[in-house]
């Protein structure tokens, strides 16, 4: 897991089964974030919400490419940040 490092939000790099966000900007504690992740071709594959300055989402669904995830608060975009997803190895011994 390699954080990307980004002026408001710390977003996982490489993406096995999890993404993990983390808010560096502790005067944002209490609000309620929003998300989209996009394929490169702005498609939208998930999207939801989270309140607190840490959330671990589950990406284990999604098919192996490069992605966005964008961020927003009070529908604003405040951050975008690219990532790749891998195959996972739980994912690749189910299919066996």
């Amino acid at each position: 897991m390699q954080p990307q490092t980004g002026s408001l939000a710390n977003v996982t790099a490489i993406v096995d089964d999890f993404m993990f966000v983390e808010i560096n900007k502790y005067a944002l504690a209490g609000n309620t974030f929003e998300y989209k992740i996009c394929t490169t071709d702005e498609k939208i594959i998930r999207k939801g919400q989270f309140s607190g300055l840490n959330v671990q989402l589950r990406l284990s669904f999604i098919e192996e490419g490069k992605y966005n995830f964008q961020l927003y608060l009070n529908g604003e975009q405040l951050q975008e940040s690219r990532f790749e997803k891998r195959s996972s190895y739980y994912y690749n011994l189910k299919q066996k």
